[in-house]
């Protein structure tokens, strides 16, 4: 409990000196949120992630400090959007009263940490880009350093045979009781897939980089890295996501070709040892884990009656009680075992209708961002994902938010935000799906 109070103390602090920079806290829960992994929380602090505290105390600085300015947050966000999340957060609370839950303060730990605060991480992102100048790009380094550190440590992870970062936590989970027995690059997320599925979206997020030559670079850097992590599913979307990046990159198509071509090349010859070897036995022979989906669907589909309209009466920790071999290997599925099936649904298409109204088919700078919360969409349909705390819901958001980014940008208003009225300021146009319209640059 003292660590938490501590924390609670320094994110009060940090958010009251940068009031007037929300990007900058902003930035630091993004950094927070991937770098303590989520399977380790309960570890470091009681109840939530301690990157949900730090966006709490930066939402409890805003109100006091700068009310205005959260008023236009809040009124960015659209009237419709905020009721459906406020709505499907309290359905999905209503499943307290069922035999399979887990209690009232568990299940609002999750609904906060999982469902309403990474959306409002969201809107506030959106915001802070289309109105702070250097907030886009304040973001877009966030990303880019954090990626880079992903990869330098899976490197050495790889190389040493140890995790180096959160290792006592690591060897409960994961391990046999060492930290001696580390066989891919598990990153600081804990488990080798979320590195794939981090560099998978960070991947397109790269086009926003004006340097065509940096960009090529830290791709080249997560391509030959991702191999390491054997895992199919992040090296595929990783390489889509590459594949993005090379169509949008740059209007200089010869040269994107010619460093696309030398990027793939370094990509084959990183997996032509012993990493090669391991992932290419995964594609050929995946120790049984295809029919262990098969069987987790086939279960899933066979009891949906049960969960239908609310969370599964049962234990929901079905490898746990031997129901099956695995668990759903499907963040949908499980989230859906949790809450029922209607809850995920009209979940994943509230993540899509905002996912479609954040693209700008005329500005391709509005197409990376969408492009890397795409495939994390279809990334949570591939492994446990929300069961097991993963990074996803909340970097789809994250990412999302740059789709509102610009190279160049210059707010409507040159004066500072936290000091012009409201009237100075665009406000929502009243779309049920469609947030309000960009700031003209």
């Amino acid at each position: 409990m003292s660590t938490l109070i501590i924390w609670i103390g320094l994110c009060l602090v940090f958010s009251v000196v940068f009031v007037r920079r929300m990007h900058f806290v902003l930035a630091a829960v993004i950094a927070v949120r991937l770098l303590v992994p989520g399977v380790v929380q309960n570890d470091v602090m009681p109840g939530l992630h301690p990157s949900t505290y730090l966006f709490l105390c930066f939402v409890l600085v805003q109100v006091v400090f700068a009310p205005t300015i959260f008023g236009r947050v809040i009124r960015s966000a659209g009237v419709w959007p905020q009721a459906i999340i406020g709505g499907m957060a309290a359905v999905m609370m209503t499943d307290v009263g069922n035999p399979g839950s887990a209690g009232l303060l568990d299940t609002a730990m999750f609904v906060l940490g999982i469902v309403w605060a990474p959306y409002y991480i969201f809107v506030f992102m959106r915001y802070s880009i289309r109105s702070l100048p250097g907030a886009g790009k304040a973001f877009l380094v966030a990303f880019t350093l954090l990626a880079l550190t992903e990869a330098v440590l899976s490197q050495i992870q790889v190389a040493t045979g140890r995790p180096l970062v959160w290792e006592s936590e690591f060897s409960k989970i994961w391990l046999t009781g060492t930290v001696s027995e580390l066989g891919a690059a598990i990153g600081t997320f804990g488990h080798g897939i979320q590195v794939g599925v981090f560099f998978a979206a960070v991947m397109p997020l790269l086009a926003l980089i004006k340097s065509m030559f940096l960009r090529f670079t830290l791709a080249a850097v997560l391509l030959v890295t991702v191999p390491l992590a054997y895992g199919r599913m992040g090296l595929i979307l990783t390489v889509v996501g590459f594949v993005f990046l090379v169509i949008i990159g740059g209007q200089k198509v010869l040269r994107s070709i010619l460093l696309a071509a030398v990027v793939l090349g370094a990509l084959l010859i990183s997996i032509q040892g012993e990493a090669g070897e391991k992932l290419l036995r995964k594609f050929e022979d995946d120790n049984g884990s295809a029919a262990l989906r098969v069987a987790a669907f086939d279960w899933f589909w066979e009891h949906t009656s049960e969960f239908f309209s609310g969370g599964y009466p049962g234990s929901r920790d079905l490898k746990g009680v031997g129901t099956l071999g695995s668990s759903l290997e499907n963040g949908y599925f499980i989230m859906a075992l949790m809450f029922g099936i209607l809850a995920v649904v009209a979940f994943f298409i509230f993540m899509l209708c905002l996912l479609f109204g954040q693209i700008d088919i005329k500005d391709r700078a509005s197409w990376p961002g969408t492009a890397a919360a795409a495939l994390i969409i279809v990334a949570i349909n591939g492994y446990s994902s929300i069961g097991a705390n993963s990074i996803d819901i909340h970097l789809f958001w994250f990412v999302l938010a740059m789709a509102s980014y610009r190279r160049t940008r210059t707010p409507r208003t040159k004066k500072d935000p936290y000091q012009v009225s409201s009237s100075q300021f665009p406000v929502p146009n009243g779309s049920p799906v469609f947030p309000a319209g960009r700031l003209a640059t």
